[in-house]
C-alpha cells in the first residue's frame, strides 16, 4: 500500500470503526467496484471447468481475499469530521470524493443498524441535506460505533439548530438597526438548558392486527407462498408433499378441499403480514428531543431517524379503504428535502410518525408532533359528485353496450356488474373530497381506496396552481394545487367550486387572489 493510503486522517477527523471490515467482507459489499474485473475471470474459470471442487474453493478464497483487501483500503481512505459549521467526508483511492455538507442545510439524521451491525455494536449514519445536488450518497458513514453514531447525531443536529438560530438572530439584529437605535447591554444571556425528551407515541403490539389490511405487509407473505408453491415441484420434498396432499384431499379435490386450501393460504398470509409488520415496526417510539423528532423502530435491524422540527411543513394521514373500515390510519411527516408523503416508499418510511394505529391515536400524535388541526372539512359541490359517478361507471357502460350490441352476453354481464360497483365507489370518492383552512394550516383530502388527508402549515405553502378542464368549466369546478417544498411538492383540492377555490386561496394567502377573478365569471 502507498504512503498516501496509510497516511493518518487530518487533524480533527476520524476513521470509520474497524468492525465495519467484518460487515463489508460478510456482505461482500466492497466487491462492487471490482465486479468488472472479477466477472471475466469467473467466466474463464467456468469455461475451463474450474468450478469443480478445488477450483470452486480457490475462487471463493480469492473472492474473500479481494473483499477483505477492498474493505481495508476503503477503511484506510475514509475519514470524516465536523468543524467550522461543516460535515466533511473524504473517501476513495482510485475514485476520490470529498463531500462537504453545511450543517445549516441538514434536515435530519438517519441512524440505522442491521442485524449484523447490532451484533457488532456499530451503526450506519446518513445525513439528509440539500448540499450535493440530490446525490444518494451525499453524506453516508458506514459504519461507526453506536456511541459515536449517537454523538455525531447530537452534534450535527445541535449545530444545525445553532446555525439557524444565529441566522435568525443576525436577521433580527439588522432589522433592529434599521428602526431602533442599539442600546448597550451588560446583561449576559445564559443558554437555556436542553428540554428533557418527551415520548409522543409508542407502538402497541395489538396494532399488528391491522397489518393484514395493509398491502405492503401482505405482499411479502403472498410472494413467499407463491415462490414455495412454484419450487415445490422442482424439489424432492415436493413428491412426498404432493402424495400427502392427494391422500388428505384426494386426487381430484372438490369444493370443500379447495376451500380448505384457500383458508390455509389466508391464515398463512395473515400471520405472515403480522410477522412482517412486527419485524419492521417492533419497539417503535416517537420522541421529541428539543427541536428534533426522533423515530426509532425495528426488531432485527434497528433504525433511528431524526427530523428537525423546523423543517416539517405538515403531515399526511393515510387511510386506505381497508384501514378506514376498522378505524385505523398511518401518519407521515412532510419534511423539506426529505419527501415523506404516505405514497412515497422510502421517503414515506423515513418520515413516518406512526406506521400503523387507530386513527384517533394518529390524530393525537399529529397534534403533538406537528400541529393540531380540528377544523371540519368543507364538502365539494354536487357537480363534483356527478363527475365522480361518471368516471366510475361510464368506462364500463361503454364496453357493456358494445358487448350487448354483438350479443356477447357474458361480457355484457361482467361490464354491467362492474359499472354497478362503480356507483358506491364514486359516492365514496366524493365523500372523501374536502378542504379547510384555519389560522395556521390548510387541509385537503381526496381518494377512496387510498384516501389521504394532508395538513400543510400555511407558511409552508410557497405557491398555488388552479386548473380547469373544459368539463370542469362547464360544471363550475376547478382543481387547486398547493405547492410546497416538502413531500411530493404539491397537494390538490380536486373538483372544488370555482368560487370556493378563490376563497381557499384568499384564506391561505390574500396576495394570490387578484389573478383568479376570471374563475368566478
Amino acid at each position: 500500500m502507498s504512503e498516501r493510503v496509510l497516511a493518518p486522517p487530518p487533524p480533527g477527523h476520524r476513521r470509520l470503526d474497524p468492525r465495519t471490515l467484518v460487515t463489508r467482507v460478510v456482505t461482500l459489499s466492497s466487491l462492487r467496484q471490482y465486479w468488472g474485473a472479477l466477472l471475466p475471470l469467473l467466466a474463464v474459470l467456468g469455461i475451463n471447468g474450474g468450478f469443480r471442487s478445488g477450483g470452486l474453493v480457490a475462487v471463493l478464497a480469492a473472492v474473500i481475499v479481494v473483499a477483505l483487501a477492498g474493505a481495508l483500503v476503503e477503511w484506510l481512505r475514509t475519514w470524516y469530521g465536523v468543524h467550522d459549521g461543516r460535515l466533511v467526508v473524504e473517501r476513495g483511492v482510485l475514485r476520490r470524493s470529498l463531500t462537504v455538507v453545511p450543517v445549516d442545510r441538514i434536515r435530519g439524521v438517519d441512524v440505522h443498524a442491521s442485524a449484523l451491525q447490532r451484533l457488532l455494536g456499530i451503526v450506519s449514519v446518513r445525513v439528509d441535506a440539500a448540499a450535493t445536488g440530490g446525490r444518494k450518497d451525499e453524506a453516508v458513514l458506514n459504519a461507526v460505533s453506536s456511541a459515536e453514531g449517537a454523538r455525531l447525531r447530537d452534534v450535527l443536529l445541535r449545530e444545525a439548530a445553532l446555525a439557524d438560530h444565529e441566522h435568525d438572530h443576525e436577521h433580527d439584529h439588522e432589522h433592529e438597526h434599521e428602526h431602533v437605535p442599539v442600546q448597550p447591554s451588560v446583561v449576559a444571556v445564559q443558554p437555556r438548558p436542553p428540554a428533557p425528551p418527551v415520548v409522543l407515541a409508542r407502538f402497541d403490539p395489538r396494532w399488528l392486527l391491522y397489518a393484514p389490511l395493509v398491502g405492503g405487509y401482505l405482499i411479502a407473505p403472498l410472494a413467499a407462498i407463491g415462490a414455495l408453491a412454484n419450487y415445490a415441484g422442482e424439489l424432492r420434498v415436493g413428491l412426498p408433499l404432493r402424495r400427502w396432499t392427494e391422500e388428505a384431499l384426494g386426487s381430484q379435490p372438490g369444493v370443500r378441499e379447495i376451500v380448505v386450501v384457500a383458508a390455509a393460504v389466508v391464515v398463512v398470509a395473515v400471520a405472515g403480514a403480522m410477522v412482517t409488520a412486527a419485524v419492521a415496526n417492533w419497539g417503535f417510539t416517537l420522541t421529541r428531543r428539543g427541536g428534533t423528532l426522533v423515530a426509532e423502530r425495528g426488531l432485527l435491524s434497528r433504525r433511528q431517524v431524526s427530523l428537525e422540527h423546523d423543517r416539517i411543513r405538515g403531515y399526511a394521514l393515510g387511510q386506505p379503504a381497508t384501514l378506514r373500515a376498522v378505524g385505523a390510519a398511518r401518519l407521515s411527516a412532510l419534511v423539506t428535502g426529505l419527501g415523506g408523503g404516505e405514497n412515497e416508499n422510502e421517503s414515506g418510511r423515513r418520515g413516518q410518525l406512526l406506521p400503523l394505529g387507530p386513527v384517533r391515536v394518529a390524530r393525537a400524535v399529529a397534534a403533538a408532533a406537528v400541529i393540531r388541526f380540528d377544523r371540519p372539512l368543507r364538502p365539494h359541490p354536487p357537480a363534483a359528485r356527478r363527475r365522480r359517478l361518471v368516471r366510475a361507471t361510464v368506462p364500463w357502460l361503454v364496453p357493456a353496450a358494445v358487448f350487448g350490441g354483438f350479443g356477447i352476453w357474458p361480457g355484457f354481464a361482467v361490464c354491467l356488474a362492474l359499472a354497478g360497483l362503480g356507483i358506491p365507489l364514486g359516492l365514496d370518492r366524493y365523500a372523501g373530497l374536502g378542504n379547510a383552512v384555519d389560522e395556521r394550516a390548510v387541509s385537503v383530502r381526496s381518494g377512496s381506496l387510498r384516501r389521504r388527508q394532508v395538513v400543510l402549515l400555511r407558511r409552508g405553502v410557497v405557491g398555488a396552481t388552479v386548473r380547469q378542464t373544459w368539463f370542469q368549466r362547464r360544471a363550475g369546478l376547478a382543481t387547486v394545487t398547493l405547492a410546497t417544498g416538502a413531500g411530493s411538492g404539491g397537494y390538490e383540492a380536486i373538483d372544488i367550486g370555482a368560487a370556493d377555490a378563490v376563497r381557499l386561496l384568499r384564506d391561505v394567502d390574500p396576495t394570490r387572489v387578484s389573478a383568479l377573478s376570471t374563475l368566478t365569471r
